[in-house]
């Protein structure tokens, strides 16, 4: 059993991404938490997906992948560093003793800066 923690799980990566980049086990995206959904199919695997909203998420969860006792949605905002200590506390409570084999970084870190800013702003 291998146990993922990947960041941005309601949306990104899994639509994006052509094939070619994605290892095959990921190919063929069609939803837009196509690592969650495939990952989680083998029920040896044990998935927790960081999201900014996870009351939406887990509703999104429940709609397209029914009720998998392998996937938990913790609520991080990498804006947030309380927030991802939070649910660093919180993934160790569920992986237990397991640890993380992948860390799948798919958040996005929206930036601070204003696109129309001069270079000198930055």
């Amino acid at each position: 059993m291998s146990v993922y923690v990947i960041t941005g799980v309601s949306k990104g990566i899994g639509v994006s991404l052509p094939s070619a980049l994605i290892p095959t086990t990921f190919a063929n995206p069609t939803t837009q938490f196509e690592f969650v959904k495939q990952i989680s199919e083998d029920p040896k695997n044990l998935v927790v997906g960081l999201v900014r909203d996870k009351v939406a998420t887990e509703k999104k969860v429940a709609a397209e992948l029914g009720d998998r006792f392998n996937v938990h949605i913790l609520h991080a905002d990498l804006t947030s560093y309380a927030s991802l200590k939070h649910a660093g506390t919180d993934t160790s409570k569920i992986v237990g003793e397991r640890g993380i084999d992948y860390l799948i970084a798919n958040g996005a870190f929206p930036s601070q800066f204003d696109a129309y800013e001069p270079i000198g702003a930055l």
